[in-house]
């Protein structure tokens, strides 16, 4: 139940979006007396290279000609199969600018997967990054009516496009860019498909500027915060996550310097945030549990475990009372204590992470609120979001002067949330999307003001929103138990031996769960606990393994009524990956997908 009571709260708007014009408007109306200002930070050579908003704007501009050059014109769809990359922010604002809509296809989608999404968007052609997304959606041209142009960046697609535009007017693509207006389609972005086929969203410039605009008013001082041009936000997240986009959208307008990292291993990222030393990290929960995993690991291997667990237990309780705002009711030993590892643990956390680094913006599920406590605890705040594409993007956001771990945060301005009786969220808000695509790219209209999300949530007396699990992912067992699996999912999923953990059980005798494992982390955990290391077919028979596992699952089971707990679980060698169509971009699993797949384990956890 809503245990404060509250069912609705809204935040008032505070942007209100231009009459006329269209997103890319950012670019060309005031980049000509900026020049010399670092608008976004391009990795070239292993290294980063300064792109001005002149470069900037001429980088637009080239590549919109180059797209009408190719008969990319007004209304057209265009697929963008890319990691997070300076090209693709380019590719955004260029086929805004002649009003085009690019369409965000996942990284290391399958071919199935593709073939729904460019098909379904009536996709004209298709931008990827590298020849594997080459070959994935090549074929594809001769079975999709309409398809007709394929663009590879690492090998001059981009270059080439400029080239071919080199013949076209300037003024032909403002001309096109005038004629955009606030409520045009600006791109086709599809929902993860969790529970079924995604479906394509229509989203308005409008829309996107009013969600970019609510951002940056509430994160202004955040985004801005740092020396100049120096940079101020990395994207971690993929750019089709919308909030994602908004993000960028926002940083370009509120001329917030950018850099890009796609995902990576945490070692990787850590090495990125060292080199570009941002302000704001844009990451899922997954990147965040992996940078505190990366730290942990070396205080494990120079013996400093104990320390570091003390360290964490005083940032914890740190940041605890300044949620509370009960400052004055800290004994000053405690204060000692947290000096003292200011000095010798927090500090080099921050440096090992570049040094600038003070919020970490969440896009995806959240993180334990233990570890958004230590974080904070150690000098970063990290800020829950909850979104969904319908809206916008995103919809509730973690505010920076009233952070309150464990929630995704207050409604953003423009943005209300209703809690109904059966506890699912409804949003509304100005950013709305227009309409679903249905048949051959034709739009049908919004289901109404107010969007039933399917998520489940609750409220508390400050407005501040918790997220309890997804209406269609909760199951009843063979004994009528009731079973919410997103509680005990994101308990197991912390643990840093776990990946994914996916709850089974529907009209089964109990809930039970497969688990996929970190392979380097259980390497990582066998060494430091002196035992000799074990070939990964085999880390789901270690018996130590299986007992470090079932803590996991015990702690998750204190979480949920015991009628309601995992009685047992299975270890997997294989992960979860978006490829085999298992999992989100996002990482989120399809559960459908994976219990049909894993059949046979899912069977052998309830053999008698």
């Amino acid at each position: 139940m809503n245990g404060s009571g509250l069912r609705e709260v809204t935040t008032p708007a505070a942007f209100v979006p231009p009459r006329v014009g269209g997103l890319a408007d950012l670019v060309f109306d005031r980049a000509g007396d900026r020049r010399g200002r670092v608008a976004v930070q391009a990795q070239e050579g292993g290294g980063l290279r300064d792109v001005d908003a002149g470069r900037f704007r001429q980088d637009v501009l080239s590549l919109a000609k180059g797209f009408l050059a190719t008969g990319v014109g007004l209304g057209d769809r265009v697929g963008v199969m890319s990691r997070p990359r300076y090209e693709w922010t380019v590719l955004d604002f260029a086929l805004w600018s002649i009003g085009a809509l690019p369409v965000p296809v996942p990284y290391g989608a399958s071919t199935a997967q593709v073939e729904w999404i460019l098909g379904r968007s009536g996709a004209r052609g298709c931008v990827v990054e590298d020849v594997g997304q080459a070959m994935t959606v090549g074929p594809l041209t001769s079975r999709l009516r309409g398809l007709r142009d394929l663009w590879q960046l690492d090998t001059a697609g981009m270059r080439d496009l400029a080239e071919a535009g080199r013949r076209i007017d300037d003024d032909e693509v403002h001309r096109r860019r005038r004629s955009v207006m606030p409520d045009s389609p600006a791109t086709v972005v599809h929902t993860a498909g969790t529970t079924g086929r995604p479906k394509g969203c229509l989203i308005s410039h409008g829309s996107l500027m009013t969600s970019a605009g609510n951002l940056l008013h509430v994160y202004a001082t955040v985004l801005r915060k740092g020396p100049a041009n120096s940079t101020g936000i990395l994207l971690h997240a993929p750019l089709e996550h919308l909030t994602a986009r908004v993000t960028q959208i926002a940083a370009v307008s509120g001329e917030v310097p950018l850099a890009y990292q796609p995902p990576c291993p945490a070692p990787q990222l850590v090495d990125t945030l060292g080199i570009v030393r941002p302000g704001v990290l844009l990451a899922g929960p997954r990147a965040v549990e992996g940078l505190v995993a990366a730290f942990r690991e070396t205080a494990e291997i120079s013996g400093r475990v104990g320390s570091f667990g003390l360290a964490v237990d005083v940032a914890v309780q740190h940041a605890e009372l300044n949620e509370r705002r009960t400052r004055a009711r800290r004994g000053a030993g405690f204060g000692v204590q947290h000096d003292l590892f200011e000095h010798g643990v927090y500090s080099a956390f921050r440096s090992s992470l570049g040094g600038r680094l003070r919020h970490v913006i969440l896009c995806g599920s959240g993180v334990r609120r233990r570890l958004g406590l230590f974080m904070s605890g150690a000098g970063i705040d990290v800020h829950e979001s909850y979104g969904l594409t319908e809206a916008g993007g995103p919809v509730t956001l973690g505010p920076p002067d009233r952070l309150r771990h464990g929630t995704a945060g207050r409604p953003l301005p423009g943005n209300s949330l209703y809690i109904d009786g059966d506890e699912q969220i409804w949003v509304h808000g100005a950013q709305n999307f227009a309409g679903y695509l249905g048949g051959h790219g034709h739009a049908v209209p919004a289901p109404g003001d107010w969007l039933a999300t399917g998520d489940l949530g609750r409220l508390d007396a400050d407005g501040h929103l918790t997220i309890v699990g997804r209406h269609g992912d909760t199951f009843v067992t063979a004994g009528g138990n009731r079973v919410v699996p997103l509680p005990l999912e994101e308990e197991i999923r912390s643990h840093p031996l776990v990946v994914h953990c996916v709850v089974v059980g529907r009209g089964r005798p109990h809930a039970a769960a497969l688990i996929t494992l970190d392979h380097e982390a259980v390497a990582h955990w066998l060494h430091v606990s002196g035992r000799p290391q074990v070939p990964v077919r085999r880390m789901p028979d270690d018996s130590a393994l299986q007992s470090e596992i079932n803590r996991a699952v015990l702690a998750a089971n204190k979480k949920v009524p015991p009628q309601s707990a995992i009685r047992t679980f299975r270890l997997l060698t294989r992960q979860f990956t978006a490829g085999h169509g298992l999992v989100t971009s996002s990482l989120e699993p399809h559960r459908a997908e994976i219990e049909e797949l894993f059949r046979a384990d899912v069977e052998a956890l309830y053999e008698v």
